[in-house]
């Protein structure tokens, strides 16, 4: 006579309630990462507009040591480069150069940002103000902004 065995094999899966929990922590990060990563897009960004402006800063600190003033530093005047085709730029909206001052606005997700820099001539010395807008200037480089 033979016996019919009646135990189940054991079945090895998930629970739903395991399935669950592993849903919720997923989401849980999600929602963490999710802005920081927004956060780290923007600032990546905003470098192509903090590079855009050094060359310009530059001749027109060299303007100022050759004239004497920032009045005459304007772009394609003294040596200060004439502002070229801003098209390839992803992020860079405008650039301009007048008497000194060097304003930056972007395009894109930086829209609402940009910055404005001003030259003070003290002798042999040039320092620079800077004004930034936008939404959240801690995406601007600490010490970048004056205190608006």
């Amino acid at each position: 006579m033979q016996k019919l065995n009646l135990i189940r094999p054991l079945t090895k899966a998930f629970t739903l309630i395991e399935l669950m929990i592993v849903i919720a922590i997923i989401a849980i990060l999600a929602t963490v990462a999710i802005p920081s990563y927004n956060s780290y897009t923007q600032k990546a960004a905003l470098s192509e507009l903090l590079s855009a402006s050094a060359s310009y800063k530059t001749d027109v600190e060299i303007c100022m040591y050759n004239t004497g003033e920032a009045k005459n530093c304007s772009s394609g005047q003294n040596g200060v480069s004439k502002i070229t085709e801003l098209k390839r730029a992803k992020y860079l909206n405008t650039i301009t150069v007048e008497s000194g001052t060097i304003t930056v606005t972007g395009k894109g997700n930086l829209e609402e940002y940009g910055y404005t820099m001003t030259p003070n001539y003290n002798g042999n010395t040039i320092s620079w103000e800077t004004k930034c807008n936008g939404a959240d200037l801690s995406l601007f480089p600490a010490n970048f902004c004056a205190a608006n």
